[in-house]
């Protein structure tokens, strides 16, 4: 995006592939796919495992200098970040279609697959994450600036792990709106890896069709059979 001075900063490969080969997130989005899934939940593992772990990973994408110490409360902020981010994911699904469609050719099982309810409204693990990023982004203010006569957003100047989360924040404001709305959270609730759906009528509903949805699936027909 014209003007984003973030885009040069982001990889387009972080180190891991995609499950189920699916094609990384483009720029700006990779920069929100990656900081979330910087907790893989079912295999109990966060990058994000203390102040000093955040501070190191800031410093790998560039966004903060390497040595810049970072705070609990930092952690604390980035970790209401994160997780707003993860639970925002989560309701780009079935966005204009109905639950039953998916692109990997499976039924999506409603509140078998995600823990929410199949008429639409969230589950409350899923508000209470939006109202971690909305108490997130509050400490996290971003401006409209002009540079060379194209504007930008750019975070409201803090202590530098403030303005990097800041900066990851501000993916939300400049990003393609549909674009941002093809980042889903896999619907299969010990998954919640964050994909980018590229599917034409955006109907993926997990992150990979072999692993979480076949599982899915298996419990959603053990619980119709029992």
């Amino acid at each position: 995006m014209s003007g984003n001075t973030l885009e040069g900063r982001i990889p387009s490969d972080s180190g891991y592939p995609e499950p189920g080969g699916r094609a990384p997130a483009p720029a700006p989005l990779r920069l929100l796919q990656v900081f979330v899934n910087t907790a893989d939940r079912e295999a109990g593992e966060d990058a994000l495992g203390n102040p000093v772990d955040l501070a190191d990973w800031l410093a790998s994408y560039g966004l903060v200098e390497a040595g810049t110490p970072a705070t609990a409360a930092d952690l604390a902020l980035a970790l209401d970040l994160r997780e707003g981010l993860r639970s925002l994911f989560l309701t780009h699904h079935d966005g204009g279609h109905s639950e039953g469609s998916d692109h990997d050719g499976g039924h999506t099982e409603g509140a078998d697959d995600d823990g929410g309810h199949p008429h639409g409204a969230p589950a409350p693990d899923v508000v209470n994450g939006l109202q971690r990023l909305d108490r997130a982004l509050k400490q996290l203010p971003v401006r409209v600036a002009v540079s060379g006569g194209v504007p930008r957003v750019e975070p409201v100047p803090q202590p530098p792990v403030r303005t990097a989360l800041a900066r990851i924040g501000a993916v939300l404001v400049h990003a393609d709106p549909a674009q941002l709305q093809r980042l889903k959270a896999c619907r299969r609730d010990v998954c919640r890896w964050v994909f980018f759906d590229s599917s034409r009528n955006r109907g993926g509903t997990w992150c990979a069709m072999e692993i979480c949805g076949a599982r899915s699936k298996m419990q959603a027909y053990r619980k119709r059979n029992t």
